[in-house]
Parts: C-alpha cells; sequence; structure tokens
C-alpha cells in the first residue's frame, strides 16, 4: 500500500481503482466486498468446539488489511472508520460515504477544467491539472474525446504560446498528450532563455583619468 496515493474527501473513485487492483493482483479483493467470507471460529472435534484454523488464518490476513487500509486513508477522513473492525466494514463505509458522487460534482469538474489556465510557470502543474480532471471525468463515465482534451489543453495557455499552439494546430493528426507535454515543457524552457538573455545587462568600462602632480 505504500505506492498507493492516500484517501482524501476528492480522489475516492481512483484510489478506489488503485487498492482494488492491487489486492486483486494478490487474489485479496474478496476480503473487501465480502465474498471471502469468514469460516466458523471453531469447529467441533470429539464432542467439544477447538479454535477453527481457518479462522485464525482469515483473521491474521484480513487485520493485516484493516491495517494497510487505515494507512492508506488520510487523518481526516480515519475518525468516521473508528467503529470498523474488518476491512469489508471500512470498505462499506468508504463505499456508502464517497462512491456516488452528487450531480454538482459532476457538473462541477467541466467548469472547473474550462476554467483551467496556466496562470503559474511550472508547466507540470497546468498540465496535471488538467489530466487529473479528465481521469476523474473517465472514471465517471464523462469521458472527453482525445481531441477535446488537446483543446483545453491548447486553450489554457498565455498568448505567448501561439506559436506553438499554431504548430500543433496545423497537424493532420492529433499528437499523444505525452508528446503535447514534451513540447510544452521544451517550449517553456526555449521561451525562458529568450527573456533571461534579453535582459542581460551590458558590461561597459568607465575610463579614469588622472593629471599628475
Amino acid at each position: 500500500m505504500s505506492n498507493v496515493t492516500k484517501l482524501t474527501a476528492s480522489n475516492y473513485l481512483m484510489w478506489n481503482r488503485q487498492v482494488r487492483a492491487l489486492l486483486a493482483g494478490y487474489g485479496l479483493a474478496g476480503y473487501l466486498d465480502g465474498t471471502t467470507v469468514a469460516p466458523n471460529a471453531t469447529v467441533r472435534q470429539s464432542a467439544t468446539s477447538i479454535p477453527n484454523p481457518e479462522y485464525n488464518l482469515w483473521e491474521r490476513q484480513d487485520q493485516l488489511i484493516v491495517a494497510s487500509l487505515l494507512g492508506a486513508i488520510s487523518i481526516e477522513i480515519q475518525p468516521m472508520l473508528s467503529k470498523a473492525s474488518t476491512s469489508a466494514e471500512i470498505w462499506s463505509l468508504l463505499s456508502s460515504a464517497y462512491a456516488k458522487p452528487t450531480w454538482g460534482h459532476i457538473k462541477q469538474l467541466p467548469e472547473q477544467t474550462n476554467k483551467w489556465r496556466k496562470g503559474s510557470p511550472i508547466v507540470e502543474e497546468y498540465v496535471q491539472g488538467l489530466v487529473v480532471r479528465f481521469d476523474q471525468l473517465a472514471t465517471l463515465d464523462k469521458p472527453y474525446e482525445h481531441e477535446e482534451q488537446i483543446e483545453f489543453l491548447l486553450g489554457g495557455l498565455p498568448e505567448d504560446y501561439k506559436p506553438l499552439i499554431d504548430q500543433i494546430d496545423g497537424r493532420d493528426t492529433p499528437p499523444s498528450m505525452p508528446a503535447i507535454h514534451e513540447k510544452i515543457i521544451n517550449y517553456e524552457l526555449k521561451f525562458q532563455t529568450q527573456v533571461s538573455t534579453s535582459y542581460v545587462v551590458p558590461v561597459t568600462a568607465n575610463a579614469v583619468f588622472h593629471k599628475p602632480s
């Protein structure tokens, strides 16, 4: 779970996919949805009840998953899980709270995408902000087409990037998002270099005349 992004109030859908994929890879997803049912805690042997070793194994595995889940959840959300004792109970509580986004939340994502502009000098922040919103909309079954994503990405760039925008728009086939990201980075580095060199102050020498006494 160390590579799973911690759950917050706004990233449940992607967090859910990460955790489920990880546990499915280990054959443990049934602990989350309850399909891996706990065996009886005891079994009958010679007319007496003894601890069931299969239950002990199930409980140990389940508590390891509980600890892993709690470690992948932000501190702000952990209190709502204080009464959950199994991984299935944690999964159910989180699903009830975050799995069904409101219509208002779904409506806000396209509006945020439309208003997203490159105000920061860091290209990664600008591109990542759009990609996160694209992924959230895709998870909600409201995906943008690839061409639409490119239009949003180029539309939020400032006027200084017009030569690059015209170059990308003039292509016969739309490039991939990573390719556009790389072009924006290279263009920004080139642009910053041009700006920095234009402000270099020339070094001048002032002649000092000394009249001998």
